[in-house]
């Protein structure tokens, strides 16, 4: 691998003799093919993507787009009736048309993986406290958790509206919901690992940052991103590289 440095970021590039001995694998390919069902396909390329929308449909699809230099490959938190007939001028009501439903992502951003790790177990617990069983949980490649229910654990109403409507909105009302849940206990559990000098220390963040009305926020120092997302928004699949580690991103 061939490390380069971008704005002081360090950045796997990796090869392609890398690739293909990864990406060959037919269980690999039967993996990321099933997940890709229903969902627009984006294709990484080290730093750059190809065009959207896209699919991958056979195994094949995934070694051909290896030998011309994939690196990775990202799907759609929503799935779709017509993946190609998707376009960035769709307004919400054609999107809302075209959606046959969506999966709750909860994507844990954190640069410190020993936070992210109490963040996921804890978010894990909270669904299941709920009496949500249907929960994985994919190490993002990276310093971060993909937490995800699929849409088939959730009503096909809510409030007398179509659950597959409700994407965004859904996810980030739930994400709101659950950070709200664990707050105090992913605060507590991280102060165990650690305390506030060393956290202000690692983080580069002041006192005042990360402590309000005399208690520790962690969330100044994590995010869920699922309440920044948006329509079309992707994450990275099971099985595939992240560029910036050259490790995979795996379910766990």
């Amino acid at each position: 691998k061939k490390d380069i440095y971008n704005q002081n970021n360090l950045i796997k590039m990796i090869s392609i003799g890398d690739t293909l001995l990864h990406y060959k694998r037919p269980e690999i390919q039967k993996e990321i093919v099933e997940s890709a069902k229903d969902r627009e396909i984006a294709t990484q390329f080290n730093e750059g993507f190809g065009a959207r929308p896209d699919t991958l449909n056979y195994p094949n699809d995934i070694l051909e787009l290896t030998k011309a230099g994939a690196t990775s490959f990202h799907m759609s938190e929503e799935r779709w009736s017509n993946v190609l007939s998707l376009n960035p001028k769709l307004k919400k009501k054609d999107l809302d048309e075209l959606r046959i439903g969506w999966d709750l992502i909860l994507d844990i951003d954190c640069k410190y993986i020993e936070y992210s790790k109490i963040t996921a177990n804890l978010l894990i617990n909270a669904l299941q406290y709920q009496g949500i069983n249907s929960v994985s949980c994919k190490f993002s490649g990276g310093t971060g958790f993909h937490i995800a229910v699929p849409f088939e654990s959730f009503p096909e109403k809510v409030y007398q509206k179509e659950t597959k409507r409700l994407f965004p909105e859904g996810t980030r009302r739930i994400a709101i919901y659950l950070k709200e849940m664990i707050k105090t206990q992913l605060a507590k559990e991280i102060l165990k690992l650690t305390d506030i000098d060393a956290i202000i220390k690692k983080t580069g963040k002041k006192f005042k940052d990360i402590v309000k009305d005399n208690q520790f926020d962690p969330f100044t120092i994590l995010e869920v991103d699922t309440i920044l997302i948006s329509n079309r928004h992707l994450i990275r699949m099971p099985y595939c590289f992240n560029e910036k580690t050259g490790l995979i991103s795996v379910p766990i």
